[in-house]
């Protein structure tokens, strides 16, 4: 019997989300589809922001407040951990589905995203389970103690309910987008965001005559919130309001096109674990209980990163773009047209990311303060917010050609960027700042050098990625 063709015949399926493919690139048509996005990345930022917020204001000493502002950094490490358990399905799938959409084979697309759906569903609830069962052991090894370590295990009991739905629903949205429609995800976002800080707030602080449950009640909030979008995700999939317009009988996992997704999609899982990993070993073996007993640098470092969010998702709103426009004009034929789409996408990141940096470079004291009410953590906190300003221009690159890159299906080469970055550049450079500052009698400065290493490997990464994509290899990749 001859082997059965994995390309389904094309249904031509002309219409709002395909008419950019018959379009130059244009600044305009970049902002189209980034717009969208970007403000689901703000969206997204406000949830983390909130539960931040949230545990920085708890009632209670500077200590208490720290301690919980610690607890809600680690957990934000294990959030993200989580996510990337399913990456490789997510990247994968928005090659794939925006090069189905660029051809016209809209019935690849529908099998691609329920195959990676029904994975991203099962990977993710049983990290959830082991989650939930060793969450002692997890707050401890995480670096974690006393306070900051009780604070950790009640968020994380309760965190853990949200990720089969967090994640199930990003890979949803991921499929959405590489489709062409980046409204729809926003929308989702929107509600997620909205009953986050409804709920965060109310059972954190006891409004509205609901108890004030402190750090579970912020946690319990963004469950709530994630379980709203999962619902809102398997809506928009599932009645017609998606391009993809999914039916049960694609949630079936086909092995064939299981094992093309995560073809492209592993190295980009490589990366994002080795990066997650660099961040979270300095965390573990830089700032730590044991140089940290109060708490005031995780506090400062956490802080800092979401500050710095407001930067750099803008930036991944343009990636998203671009990762979509490149990947839909590879498949309509049009390589010159999808590396024109990834250069306009980057000369807008860049603009809106050094512009959206300077307030983190001029007044990083006033900004820490409306994160965290904790003036130690706040001095701490102040150099390296400057720093993480100055990183911007370059992150701006590093996002948006790496972006642009996995949506051709070049996975490899970014993989190879954020490794060489981590684990070369970062470290070697950290490991300098340490032994400076330890032959030099300074002390409680360690903060300082993490960002001093993190700007370095940022505009590393920058310079590789744009190399990369100047060079045009990516334009023959063939999925």
């Amino acid at each position: 019997m001859a082997p059965q063709n994995l390309e389904p015949p094309a249904t031509k399926t002309p219409g709002r989300h395909f008419d950019f493919v018959d379009r130059k690139p244009t600044a305009a048509l970049v902002l189209k589809l980034a717009s969208p996005a970007i403000l689901e990345q703000v969206l997204a930022a406000v949830i983390g922001l909130t539960d931040t917020v949230v545990a920085g204001h708890l009632p209670g000493t500077a200590n208490t407040i720290a301690a919980a502002s610690a607890a809600v950094g680690i957990m934000t490490y294990l959030q993200w951990f989580a996510g990337l358990m399913t990456a490789a399905l997510g990247v994968g799938a928005t090659a794939i589905v925006a090069r189905a959409f660029g051809s016209r084979r809209a019935r690849m697309a529908q099998r691609v995203a329920g195959t990676s759906l029904s994975s991203a569903f099962i990977a993710s609830t049983l990290l959830s389970v082991l989650l939930y069962v060793f969450a002692r052991q997890i707050s401890y090894g995480c670096g974690l103690s006393g306070l900051s370590a009780h604070f950790a295990r009640q968020y994380l009991q309760i965190m853990v309910i949200t990720i089969s739905l967090q994640t199930t629903g990003q890979i949803g949205m991921a499929c959405i987008r590489g489709a062409g429609d980046t409204v729809r995800p926003m929308a989702i976002m929107f509600m997620v965001m909205v009953v986050n800080l409804v709920a965060s707030t109310a059972f954190a602080y006891g409004y509205f005559g609901l108890p004030a449950w402190g750090i579970r009640g912020d946690a319990f909030g963004t469950l709530l919130a994630y379980l709203t979008g999962g619902i809102c995700a398997a809506v928009v999939l599932f009645t017609g309001l998606s391009p993809i317009n999914l039916r049960l009988r694609h949630l079936r996992i086909i092995p064939h096109i299981l094992t093309r997704v995560l073809k492209i999609g592993i190295p980009s899982w490589v990366e994002g674990i080795l990066l997650w990993g660099g961040q979270f070993l300095i965390v573990i073996f830089v700032i730590n209980s044991k140089n940290d007993p109060n708490g005031y640098l995780l506090a400062a470092h956490n802080a800092v990163l979401r500050i710095e969010s407001i930067s750099f998702l803008p930036g991944f709103g343009f990636g998203i773009a671009a990762s979509t426009l490149v990947g839909q004009y590879l498949g309509a034929g049009k390589p010159e047209a999808a590396k024109q789409a990834g250069k306009i996408a980057n000369a807008l990141a860049l603009l809106t990311m050094t512009i959206l940096a300077l307030p983190m470079i001029f007044c990083p004291g006033f900004m820490l303060s409306l994160i965290v009410n904790s003036p130690p953590v706040i001095k701490v906190g102040f150099w390296p917010l400057v720093l993480a300003g100055l990183a911007q221009p370059a992150f701006a690159l590093a996002i948006v050609f790496s972006g642009a890159l996995k949506g051709a299906g070049e996975t490899v080469l970014p993989m190879i960027c954020t490794v060489s970055g981590i684990l070369v550049v970062r470290w070697a450079v950290l490991a300098m700042g340490l032994y400076w500052m330890a032959t030099h009698g300074i002390h409680g400065d360690n903060l300082i050098a993490v960002w001093v290493a993190i700007w370095v490997d940022l505009n590393y990464r920058g310079i590789f990625n744009a190399v990369v994509y100047a060079r045009g290899r990516w334009q023959n990749k063939k999925l």
